[in-house]
């Protein structure tokens, strides 16, 4: 598809819209289908999380006439902003997937959240089919995949959040694709979706409930930025080069630092984010997690009067690092928290989103525990692979000790279907929002995806 006399904008807008079911690979089916049920599953585990319904009751306020449905959660509302919630949902728990596959190279990024509900909640007022379901999300994860690769990894000194300001392109192509429209027509919607995008990392650092907004809002305007643009509402004809471009705009840099992933072997070979996260903390925590994990038994609670947290010099520090409290959404922090990531299992045993319920969160046992968690650096730790010691001290000076390396697990190692169910399982299960009639339903409709004629056979299972 790549011509050197159009511009990357009329590539990728072109290209976009003519993507088939059959250009697809068995590989892109799987990881669509398997990120589908374990979306379902983020949605069951985090919709009732704060600031989810707090968020409905806003947009329920404006009295607009509802075409989709808000999962779990019940009700409806424009397709956007039902949409949002979703999204937001999902996002909840720090449990989607991340990091893009680059040809075996993986980099972090965030957008699984945003595009599979895009397409979700739409199929709930389109009705299209499993496999329309497939192209629209593999397509609109291709592109945000190729937008984000092109800018490189995240930068945090910058301080845009990428899960932010990027994904809303992918989410537009989705929609331009469902309501058919035309290249021209895209490139408008994208050139308004510049405008529209924002974000930034101190969502994270002051860990707020800001910080899973950006998740649901690059649908919201995504939608609104699609219908303006069939309208015919005219915008920017290329936002990706250019001295007005998205990554000068946003990344710090002149132009794209590896431009070649925006167009290379576009339309012949899709990029996805294929790390289906098994625990639901930020990745540097997760062998802080599995520490915890190990440890849990081996004492009572009750009799620890001291716990160690080693780490070797140069390992993430950023917003993991200080004190755990519970301030106004303790959710937040605990995520990103080295000392939650620890004693939350090690007091109620391996990490899941049961973990995150304000019993917990607010639990005076397991803030005694994480007060008395001591992070400090180690030389002697090896920083390749990086390795984490926990030292736990009982009342009569037992010792209990558990080192963890990086090398005892990958993010990039794909799930077992052991695995993905278990995960689905224990979120379904966590807080039952939805019958266990309804979720053995989904397994079986989504392991047949492609068969499914009208994808509201899935989508009106997720509604109270």
């Amino acid at each position: 598809m790549e011509n050197k006399e159009r511009n990357v904008a009329e590539v990728l807008s072109e290209g976009a819209l003519k993507v088939k079911f059959e250009d697809l690979s068995e590989r892109n089916i799987e990881i669509c289908k398997d990120k589908l049920l374990d979306n379902i599953g983020n949605i069951a585990g985090g919709a009732l999380a704060f600031g989810n319904r707090e968020v409905k009751r806003v947009i329920e306020s404006y009295g607009e006439t509802g075409e989709a449905p808000i999962f779990m959660l019940g009700g409806k509302a424009s397709l956007g902003n039902a949409a949002m919630v979703n999204a937001m949902s999902a996002r909840s728990n720090d449990f989607e997937p991340m990091f893009m596959n680059l040809d075996g190279v993986h980099w972090p990024s965030k957008e699984s959240a945003t595009l599979i509900n895009a397409v979700l909640t739409a199929a709930a007022v389109y009705g299209f089919s499993g496999k329309d379901y497939i192209t629209h999300e593999v397509v609109g994860e291709d592109l945000s995949v190729r937008i984000m690769a092109a800018g490189g990894r995240w930068n945090f000194s910058v301080g845009w959040d990428s899960s932010f300001t990027m994904p809303i392109y992918g989410v537009c192509a989705q929609f331009a694709r469902m309501r058919g429209l035309d290249a021209q027509q895209l490139r408008d919607a994208w050139g308004m979706a510049m405008g529209m995008v924002g974000g930034t990392m101190s969502h994270i650092f002051d860990y707020a409930t800001s910080a899973k907004l950006g998740a649901g809002y690059n649908i919201r305007n995504a939608d609104f930025a699609t219908r303006l643009a069939e309208e015919g509402f005219p915008s920017l004809n290329n936002i990706y080069e250019g001295p007005r471009n998205i990554y000068r705009q946003y990344r710090g840099m002149d132009e794209a630092c590896y431009p070649e992933y925006l167009t290379k072997d576009y339309g012949k070979k899709f990029y996805m984010e294929e790390s289906i996260k098994l625990y639901p903390v930020g990745t540097p925590a997760t062998i802080v997690a599995f520490a915890g994990s190990e440890l849990y038994g081996c004492c009572k609670p009750s009799e620890i009067t001291d716990i160690e947290l080693a780490f070797p010099d140069n390992y993430t520090e950023m917003y993991y690092w200080p004190s755990y409290e519970v301030g106004r959404d303790p959710l937040t922090h605990a995520q990103f928290s080295y000392q939650y990531a620890l004693c939350a299992p090690l007091l109620k045993g391996p990490f899941s989103v049961r973990h995150y319920n304000e019993g917990v969160l607010r639990s005076p046992e397991l803030l005694r525990l994480t007060q008395m968690t001591r992070l400090m650096h180690d030389s002697s730790l090896p920083q390749n692979p990086s390795t984490i010691r926990v030292t736990i001290t009982e009342r009569d000076g037992t010792k209990h000790t558990v080192t963890k390396s990086s090398n005892d697990f990958s993010m990039h190692t794909y799930p077992t279907r052991e695995q993905l169910l278990a995960k689905y399982w224990d979120q379904i299960d966590s807080y039952s929002l939805i019958p266990h009639s309804a979720a053995s339903k989904l397994i079986e409709l989504v392991d047949r995806l492609e068969d499914i004629t009208d994808m509201r056979e899935i989508t009106e299972l997720l509604v109270p």
